[in-house]
């Protein structure tokens, strides 16, 4: 049985926040990491971890509403109807990059969140983003021969990418951003 976290107590709170954030990480990083790995990376027991989350696919349940509450959020800081479409583009990117687990789960091992209410969901969560292109084809700002679909994907490809360059190759916050930006440049018009 889940427990609403509105009337968790700070305690609660603390340590089902600090389960999901090692589920990101650890996942992030082995998807078939077990739930001991994932307790050990919050700190806290293994039966903890089973009183907040009684079996894996609860904690996969919890993952992604919880991945899809964070993209909403960091779409929504973007302001993706403000300014040109371009501009807007690489605000979401900026405030996207910082989701690296989150996107590393979501688009780099779709299998692992894999139900259909999360894929429903994270098409409302997203169709800012769908808009803003449609947009930025309009205005011109944004390559009219590739399918919506196709630069929507390409995007949060493109962030992942810059995520792990980042996180695995060495690439500093500065360096990954850029070469995001540079290939989002790609398909918008100066």
């Amino acid at each position: 049985m889940s427990i609403d976290s509105a009337t968790e107590s700070g305690t609660r709170a603390r340590t089902r926040r600090a389960i999901l954030d090692a589920a990101f990480q650890t996942l992030g990083r082995n998807s078939g990491a077990s739930l001991g790995e994932i307790a050990a990376e919050a700190e806290v027991g293994r039966s903890t971890l089973h009183r907040y989350y009684p079996e894996r696919a609860d904690l996969l349940v919890a993952l992604g509403q919880d991945a899809l509450d964070k993209l909403g959020a960091a779409l929504d800081r973007a302001r993706p109807v403000d300014g040109p479409a371009d501009a807007a583009l690489r605000r979401m990117s900026h405030e996207c990059f910082d989701l690296g687990p989150v996107l590393t789960l979501v688009f780099g091992d779709p299998h692992s969140l894999a139900n259909q209410e999360f894929w429903d969901r994270l098409g409302t969560i997203d169709a800012p983003l769908i808009t803003l292109i449609e947009r930025g084809q309009q205005e011109g700002s944004i390559g009219c021969a590739l399918q919506v679909r196709w630069i929507r994907r390409m995007l949060w490809w493109t962030l992942l990418t810059g995520w792990e360059s980042f996180e695995h190759e060495g690439y500093s916050r500065t360096e990954a951003l850029e070469a995001i930006d540079m290939t989002i440049s790609g398909i918008t018009r100066d």
